[in-house]
């Protein structure tokens, strides 16, 4: 088969561009060149006087150290900019390390401060037990029903722990009085608390010294616990404040012992006691919500 003339020319092109050694002598000179520079530079390095190679040696780093300076400095900058970044899922997974961390943290201090508050409880637990004239026993809340939340509460502590445990007995904190003791059983005693209807203390104002009768009443229209003073004199002059402590007439609470402050003093009314008596309303001197420890007076003082 015959080849075109622009076939044929072509072909003869292409053949003369494989078969041309320009490329290879070219990659000969600039290799022999090379070779004949390291050459003449050993031969200068050889050869030369010491002076010589010193200038020369001298005016090498004159010419390449502003160089060399920046490209050190290049580098230097490029590596602290790459090892200063970061992928996205190292950051998330470092994000995910600090906040199990922190929330561990969390977690640790809630318990120191709840360590903390407990330790301050009991030292001023310990603290009222050594300065009070009664014998006390020590108890905690075992119990508490949610649905009575306000009436009463159970104790670790029954007439199998304490033989002079009975019915009736005061109970309290050393910031005030809890309420008494319900139903003695072996191990556990039921505790009336002070907001608790039946549950009935002699009274008596700190300033004025008018004597009542305080009665729990539940809780107020916001959910407060609360007591109320009644039985107080028509011409009682009991203000906003005053403190409220058990009178001692009643044969169950000793006398001194701080029941709550008066928040209201109600005005006399015809239709309510016809008049004979006024009221007040008690604001508990102890937290009846947070109720851990407490104290059960025994009969008889402490020896």
């Amino acid at each position: 088969m015959r080849k075109s003339p622009v076939e044929k020319e072509t072909s003869t092109l292409f053949e003369e561009k494989e078969e041309s050694p320009f490329s290879k002598i070219a990659y000969y000179r600039a290799a022999i060149f090379i070779f004949l520079g390291a050459l003449f530079l050993v031969f200068i390095g050889l050869f030369l006087p010491k002076s010589w190679q010193n200038s020369i040696h001298k005016l090498g780093l004159e010419v390449f150290s502003p160089v060399i300076w920046v490209w050190d400095k290049t580098v230097k900058t490029i590596d602290e900019y790459t090892s200063s970044l970061k992928t996205l899922d190292q950051v998330q997974v470092e994000l995910k390390e600090l906040k199990a961390k922190n929330a561990q943290l969390a977690m640790e201090n809630s318990y120191l401060a709840h360590l903390r508050e407990e330790n301050e409880r009991l030292k001023e637990m310990l603290s009222f037990r050594h300065s009070s004239r009664y014998r006390l026993l020590a108890c905690r809340v075992i119990s508490r029903d949610p649905t009575n939340w306000w009436n009463d509460i159970l104790i670790d502590v029954g007439w199998a722990d304490e033989s002079e445990l009975y019915s009736d007995l005061p109970v309290v904190t050393p910031r005030g009085v809890v309420g008494k003791t319900g139903i003695v059983a072996r191990h556990t005693t039921e505790v009336i608390l002070l907001t608790n209807e039946n549950c009935k203390i002699s009274a008596m104002t700190e300033v004025s010294k008018d004597q009542g009768l305080v009665i729990g009443a539940g809780t107020n229209g916001e959910n407060k616990p609360y007591s109320r003073l009644v039985y107080l004199p028509r011409n009682s002059q009991v203000g906003v404040g005053e403190r409220v402590l058990t009178s001692g007439l009643g044969g169950v609470f000793p006398p001194g012992l701080y029941i709550g402050s008066v928040v209201q003093v109600e005005p006399l009314d015809a239709s309510h006691n016809f008049g004979l008596y006024r009221e007040a309303i008690l604001d508990t001197g102890v937290d009846l919500s947070q109720l851990n420890e407490m104290f059960v007076i025994l009969i008889g003082k402490r020896q």
